[in-house]
């Protein structure tokens, strides 16, 4: 019986935290990465993993069609969805024919935690619970959102969420700086550290992480109306 665990999320950021969250809470895991469901595809060919912990979009499908076609070569295999999109999550239709759980990139470790655990448990691979550990870490959101790469490690400065604000929504550097009042200059200023935030190379790199982050795109967040 196979103790793969897949994890198919394009952003370095949450496919580490995720895999670092398994090893903390699973015994001795074989944990394959994958940036795509091709990829995905081709890694595990010859033998299905145990459990599939997927993102809903990536480079090469996004939505239902990536659970449609994990659920087409691998049809018993239970799956984690992952979305940072709340209302794409919800319109997912699962695999009727093997176990499914929503998770939301909004959640905290503990619930996080808690959900891995039961797929884990589902999927017939040993885990281990380690309740000081979790207590430890749910006293520090920031820490434990960094490590698991649930989007609160991210730490944007309101002037830095509301250039990304208007990046997101597709305006050029020039745009953004007469809506700010600033030079175009300062605008790329802010983009360099924000990228380096990010953890991002370029403006497709960030918009597309900011888009799967609720907490970075929210009015409340950003100050503006």
């Amino acid at each position: 019986m196979s103790n793969t665990i897949l994890v198919i999320e394009d952003h370095p950021l949450f496919a580490t935290g995720i895999k670092e969250l398994i090893e903390f809470v699973a015994t001795n895991p074989e944990i394959i990465c994958a940036n795509s469901v091709r990829t995905a595809l081709m890694h595990c060919r010859e033998t299905p993993p145990a459990l599939i912990i997927t993102d809903l979009r990536l480079p090469d499908m996004s939505g239902q069609s990536v659970i449609d076609q994990l659920s087409k070569n691998w049809p018993q295999t239970p799956v984690v969805i992952m979305s940072g999109d709340n209302a794409l999550l919800s319109s997912i239709q699962s695999n009727q024919h093997s176990p499914s759980w929503n998770l939301s990139k909004d959640e905290g470790f503990e619930q996080t935690s808690a959900i891995l655990l039961e797929a884990l448990s589902r999927a017939g691979i040993s885990v281990q619970w380690r309740p000081n550990a979790l207590s430890n870490r749910h006293q520090s959101p920031d820490h434990i959102a960094g490590r698991a790469g649930l989007a609160t490690g991210i730490q944007l400065t309101q002037k830095q969420q509301q250039v990304m604000q208007f990046l997101a929504s597709g305006m050029s550097n020039k745009e953004i700086a007469r809506k700010l009042d600033l030079s175009p200059e300062t605008i790329k200023t802010h983009l360099r550290e924000i990228f380096t935030r990010m953890n991002v190379k370029n403006r497709t790199q960030a918009v597309s992480l900011y888009r799967k982050i609720p907490r970075l795109n929210s009015p409340s967040q950003i100050g503006i109306n």
